[in-house]
């Protein structure tokens, strides 16, 4: 077994090992932020119950890994109450956007105070539960499409492939840019996979649908990026220029059936720094660039 890397640092409790060297201004799409628990409290229907992961803890990982930017996503235990993304977005400056979840009485004065504070999209959560309504989803996307549009933000969809399949006619007629968390719910062995990723390769070519490269460890068992690699170049090959990337950080675990509301699940030991070096590593230059730089400067306003 080789010496652990003395460079490495750690993280609530794993480990990272130091990343690729990257451009200025990389930037994380997709990362969470929770408690403390006695002031943040959470929804009484969440689906689990996180450990802390503070403003401080994000910032170390983000130091280590040479990352600059990022992107604040409201996780399903806190419901509509964006009180942590908010703070967290004071707490973390200008280098940070929030991605927010709404109520659908929304008033357009909250949006507007949303805008200020950094929020630039909404987050519908169609995977935080282990079945889903599609029609009521359909109409909830649609709304909100319609909300927002306003604003100039984006849709951020957390989906699986039925509902991917379901909503491949509804996407790009929205008045709203569509980001597709996850590799677009793509799952490398499932039976689902090929027609997936063909169809977020067709998404990505209307130019109205970006797919978030993000939590490898969900789209193929331990994040083979090997088993990945084809993928990786379907979508960049399709539209390099409507890709993110994400760590997913700080690694929520278990499946819905398997989580507690009642007891603390353990996130899952992910090294973001090896990661982000095996996915940089089936990148050019320029695709690196456009990918961690480029691309979330121009749709999150950088």
């Amino acid at each position: 077994m080789p010496a652990p890397d003395p460079r490495a640092v750690e993280v609530l409790g794993t480990r990272h090992s130091p990343g690729p060297a990257l451009p200025d201004g990389a930037c994380d799409t997709h990362v969470h932020l929770f408690g403390p628990a006695d002031g943040y409290p959470y929804a009484a229907d969440r689906g689990y119950l996180p450990p802390d992961a503070l403003p401080a803890d994000l910032h170390a990982l983000h130091r280590h890994l040479s990352i600059t930017r990022t992107v604040l996503v409201q996780p399903s235990p806190y419901g509509t109450d964006n009180t942590r993304l908010l703070d967290g977005l004071r707490t973390l400056g200008g280098r940070a956007r929030g991605i927010a979840v709404l109520r659908p009485d929304t008033a357009p004065e909250e949006l507007r105070r949303l805008d200020r504070a950094g929020v630039r999209g909404v987050r519908v959560n169609l995977g935080a539960r282990a079945a889903n309504d599609l029609d009521r989803a359909r109409e909830r996307i649609h709304a909100t499409a319609q909300a927002i549009a306003p604003l100039g933000w984006h849709l951020d969809l957390h989906l699986d492939a039925a509902a991917l399949a379901a909503f491949e006619d509804l996407l790009p007629r929205l008045p709203v840019p569509v980001v597709l968390d996850h590799f677009a719910g793509y799952r490398a062995h499932a039976e689902s996979g090929p027609g997936t990723l063909s169809r977020t390769v067709r998404l990505l070519a209307t130019g109205q649908v970006w797919v978030k490269l993000s939590a490898p460890y969900r789209a193929a068992d331990g994040g083979d990026h090997d088993v990945l690699a084809p993928a990786l170049a379907a979508l960049l090959d399709a539209r390099a220029d409507r890709a993110l990337w994400g760590s997913d950080w700080p690694h929520t675990g278990g499946s819905p059936a398997s989580r507690r509301p009642d007891r603390v699940q353990p996130y899952l030991s992910v090294d973001d720094g090896l990661s982000l070096t095996r996915f940089a590593e089936r990148l050019d230059p320029s695709d690196l660039r456009r990918v961690l730089v480029d691309n979330p400067a121009r749709l999150y306003g950088w």
